[in-house]
C-alpha cells in the first residue's frame, strides 16, 4: 500500500515558511506536491544563508523536502496560462502572498471555485484576508511579540523572548495541513472543495493557550516564569557535578518518589512548605537551593540514571550537536539523507508522524530552482518537447 496521499495533486505557490511547512507535510504523506517559484531568485529561504551546502541553504532544505519545482513568471501572460493550467488540474491550491495579489492575478478562491467546486484552496496570511488588519504584513517574530505569546517565555526579571525556532509559523504550517486533511474528508463525503484560511495572529493567540484561559478566569494577567512552573516545583534546569539537566515533577507521587527513593530526604517529603505542588512552587527558592546543594554531589548521569529508574521525567540539558549524536536520534533513526536525481544525497531531519499501514515516502532533497520544470509540464499538463520550448522563449520560466 502506498503513502495515504498518493494520488493527491498540489499546486504549492507558498514561500519562506508557513506555507511551506503545510505543503511539505502533505508531500511527506505522498502528495505530488508542485512548488512554484518566480524564476529569479524563488523563495527567501533559498538566501537565507550561510551556511549552504551544494547552493542549498538549511533553511530551504528543512522546509521543501519532497517537492518537486517547477519556476513560472507569473507577469508573463503565459506564465500565468501555465499556473492556470496546473491548479485547473490540482486537487489543492496553497498560497501565503499579501492580500489581493492572488485576485490581481485571477487566482484567488473567488476566481476559481465557480468552475472548480472541488478544488481546495488553503489561504495562510499575517491577519486574515478580510478585516481591517488584512493588508497589513507580519512575520513570525512580530507576530510572537504582539499575540502575547511572547510574554511567556523568558525570565520575570528579563524581557520576554521570542523562541528559537519560528514557533508561529511552524505551527501555522502543521494547523493549516491538518485543516487540508479535513477539507480533503469532508470532499471524500460531498464532493466538494472549501477555502480555508490560517493566519499566523490566529495561531499565534491560539498558543498561548493555559495562559489566556488563567487571564479569562482570574483576570490577572500571567507572568513569564523562566523554566518553571507556577503550579508545580521542581519542575526546570538543575546543575549535577558535570553539568545541567532538566527535570519536571508534574505530581504528587513523582515528588514521592523523587525525595523518598532517589534523594532518600523524608525532611524534604514532610515539610509543610513543601506539601504540595502549589507549595513548592511558591516556595521555589527556597526548595531549588536544596535540591542544587544535593544535586551537585554526584553527576548528571548519575542523576539522570536513578531518576528515570523511578519513572519520573528527567534528561540532560543538550546543546544540537549532543542532541545530534544522542542515543534517542539515532535509536530512531530520526537524522536521515534525502536522495537527489543528479548530486550526492543532501542532509535530512525526518517528520515525527508514523502510519503502519500507509507510511510516509522516503525523502527526496528539496529541489533547485526550476528542476522539475519540464517534468512537471510534461505530467501534469501533456506539454511535449516542443510546448515547453515554446513556453521558455516566452520567458515565462526564466532565461
Amino acid at each position: 500500500m502506498g503513502a495515504p496521499l498518493e494520488g493527491i495533486r498540489v499546486a504549492d505557490f507558498s514561500r519562506v515558511i508557513a506555507g511551506p511547512v503545510c505543503a511539505m507535510t502533505l508531500a511527506d504523506m505522498g502528495a505530488d506536491v508542485v512548488k512554484i517559484e518566480h524564476p529569479v531568485g524563488g523563495d527567501d529561504t533559498r538566501g537565507y544563508r550561510p551556511p549552504e551546502i551544494d547552493g542549498f541553504s538549511p533553511a530551504f532544505l528543512c522546509y521543501n523536502r519532497n517537492k518537486r519545482g517547477i519556476a513560472l513568471d507569473l507577469n508573463v501572460a503565459e506564465g500565468l496560462r501555465t499556473a492556470r493550467e496546473l491548479i485547473d488540474r490540482a486537487d489543492i491550491v496553497i498560497e501565503n502572498f499579501r492580500t489581493g495579489l492572488m485576485a490581481r492575478y485571477g487566482l484567488d478562491y473567488a476566481s476559481l471555485a465557480a468552475e472548480r467546486p472541488d478544488l481546495i484552496y488553503l489561504s495562510i496570511s499575517a491577519y486574515g484576508r478580510d478585516g481591517p488588519f488584512a493588508a497589513r504584513a507580519g512575520y513570525d517574530p512580530v507576530v510572537q511579540a504582539e499575540s502575547g505569546f511572547m510574554s511567556m517565555t523568558g525570565y520575570p526579571d528579563g524581557e520576554p523572548m521570542r523562541t528559537g525556532v519560528p514557533m508561529i509559523d511552524v505551527t501555522t504550517g502543521m494547523t493549516a495541513a491538518q485543516a487540508v486533511l479535513a477539507a480533503l474528508f469532508a470532499r471524500k463525503r460531498t464532493g466538494r472543495g472549501q477555502f480555508i484560511e490560517v493566519p499566523l495572529f490566529d495561531t499565534g493567540f491560539s498558543m498561548t493557550m493555559h495562559a489566556s484561559m488563567e487571564y479569562m478566569v482570574s483576570g490577572e494577567c500571567p507572568t513569564r516564569v523562566g523554566n518553571g512552573s507556577f503550579v508545580t516545583h521542581p519542575l526546570g534546569v538543575f546543575h549535577a557535578s558535570d553539568g545541567p539537566f532538566f527535570l519536571t515533577v508534574g505530581n504528587e507521587r513523582a515528588w514521592r518518589r523523587l525525595v523518598l527513593e532517589v534523594l532518600e530526604r523524608r525532611d524534604l517529603f514532610d515539610d509543610p512548605q513543601f506539601a504540595t505542588g502549589t507549595l513548592r512552587a511558591q516556595n521555589r527558592d527556597r526548595l531549588t537551593a536544596l535540591l542544587e546543594e544535593i544535586f551537585a554531589t554526584d553527576t548528571r548521569d548519575g542523576w539522570i540514571q536513578r531518576i528515570r529508574a523511578v519513572n519520573v521525567p528527567v534528561g540532560p540539558l543538550r546543546t544540537i550537536e549532543e542532541a545530534m549524536a544522542s542515543a534517542e536520534v539515532k535509536g530512531r533513526g530520526i537524522v536521515r539523507e534525502a536522495k537527489r536525481a543528479a548530486g550526492p544525497p543532501l542532509p535530512d531531519v525526518r517528520g515525527p508522524i508514523h502510519l503502519s499501514a500507509t507510511p510516509l515516502r522516503d525523502a527526496t532533497a528539496a529541489p533547485a530552482l526550476g528542476e522539475h520544470t519540464d517534468e512537471v509540464l510534461a505530467d501534469w499538463l501533456g506539454y511535449g518537447r516542443d510546448d515547453i520550448e515554446a513556453l521558455r522563449k516566452t520567458g515565462a520560466t526564466g532565461t
